[in-house]
């Protein structure tokens, strides 16, 4: 990777930290606050603009879960002042009473602004399993 992309990279990674540790202040600093940020949480609509987006975050790391996530499959793109990391996320969410773990395609798309890489969309949505059987039958299961 060149630096810029390893900035990119870097920028990338302080997402997941702020994601895993809860941390709305590191989550608002990584963000570039414009009326056209837009977040699409898996399962969910896009959001747009800072606020909503700020908002969903807020509602995420209030609702007590604990939750890890790590990273495959990073690959990083730049055109200019934009750059776009593509991922699969492992996450795995903790709650008093068992641990549920997904796997998502990620997206997520940064603009460089005063030197620094800023987070203006995460896209991620939910990778369908397959089980052994059916891969080699080409259905998927859910």
């Amino acid at each position: 990777m060149t630096p810029e992309q390893l900035a990119v990279a870097e920028a990338n990674e302080a997402f997941y930290k702020a994601l895993s540790q809860a941390d709305l202040d590191a989550m608002t600093e990584l963000w570039f606050p414009a009326e056209w940020a837009e977040c699409v949480h898996p399962g969910s609509v896009s959001l747009r603009g800072w606020d909503a987006v700020r908002d969903s975050w807020r509602q995420i790391f209030d609702n007590g879960a604990r939750l890890a996530v790590s990273l495959s499959e990073v690959r990083v793109r730049m055109l200019g002042d934009v750059a776009w990391v593509s991922c699969l996320e492992r996450i795995a969410t903790a709650d008093a009473e068992q641990i549920h773990t997904s796997l998502m395609q990620a997206t997520n798309l940064f603009v460089r602004h005063d030197g620094r890489w800023r987070m203006v969309v995460h896209h991620a949505s939910p990778v369908p399993f397959l089980t052994p059987q059916a891969s080699h039958s080409g259905s998927l299961v859910n």
